[in-house]
Protein backbone atom coordinates (compact mmCIF):
# COMPACT_ATOMS: atom_id res chain seq x y z
CA UNK A 1 0.00 0.00 0.00
CA UNK A 2 2.86 2.37 0.84
CA UNK A 3 4.43 1.77 -2.51
CA UNK A 4 1.15 2.19 -4.40
CA UNK A 5 -0.02 5.31 -2.59
CA UNK A 6 3.30 7.02 -1.98
CA UNK A 7 2.28 7.60 1.64
CA UNK A 8 4.37 6.45 4.58
CA UNK A 9 3.02 6.36 8.12
CA UNK A 10 6.04 6.95 10.33
CA UNK A 11 5.13 4.96 13.42
CA UNK A 12 8.28 6.09 15.26
CA UNK A 13 7.36 9.75 14.74
CA UNK A 14 3.79 9.04 15.86
CA UNK A 15 4.96 7.17 18.98
CA UNK A 16 7.45 9.91 19.86
CA UNK A 17 4.73 12.56 19.65
CA UNK A 18 2.36 10.47 21.77
CA UNK A 19 5.02 9.87 24.42
CA UNK A 20 5.86 13.58 24.46
CA UNK A 21 2.19 14.46 24.92
CA UNK A 22 2.15 16.54 21.73
CA UNK A 23 -1.56 15.88 21.20
CA UNK A 24 -2.16 18.60 18.60
CA UNK A 25 0.71 17.24 16.50
CA UNK A 26 -0.56 13.67 16.99
CA UNK A 27 -4.00 14.68 15.69
CA UNK A 28 -2.54 16.69 12.82
CA UNK A 29 -0.26 13.84 11.72
CA UNK A 30 -2.96 11.20 12.01
CA UNK A 31 -5.39 13.50 10.21
CA UNK A 32 -3.16 13.32 7.16
CA UNK A 33 -4.03 9.63 6.86
CA UNK A 34 -7.58 9.34 8.18
CA UNK A 35 -10.42 11.55 9.32
CA UNK A 36 -12.62 11.08 12.38
CA UNK A 37 -15.64 10.35 10.22
CA UNK A 38 -13.89 7.82 7.93
CA UNK A 39 -14.80 4.76 10.00
CA UNK A 40 -15.37 3.59 13.55
CA UNK A 41 -11.69 2.76 14.07
CA UNK A 42 -10.67 6.29 13.17
CA UNK A 43 -13.37 7.65 15.44
CA UNK A 44 -12.10 5.48 18.31
CA UNK A 45 -8.45 6.51 17.98
CA UNK A 46 -9.28 10.21 17.71
CA UNK A 47 -11.56 9.82 20.74
CA UNK A 48 -8.75 8.22 22.76
CA UNK A 49 -6.28 10.94 21.73
CA UNK A 50 -8.71 13.69 22.72
CA UNK A 51 -9.59 11.92 25.96
CA UNK A 52 -5.92 11.73 26.93
CA UNK A 53 -5.41 15.38 25.96
CA UNK A 54 -8.36 16.35 28.18
CA UNK A 55 -7.18 14.21 31.11
CA UNK A 56 -3.70 15.71 30.97
CA UNK A 57 -5.20 19.21 30.87
CA UNK A 58 -6.96 18.46 34.16
CA UNK A 59 -3.65 17.80 35.95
Amino acid sequence: LEQESGFFFNMKHFEDQVQAGEWDEVERYLGGFTKVEDNRYSMKIFFEIRKQKYLEALD
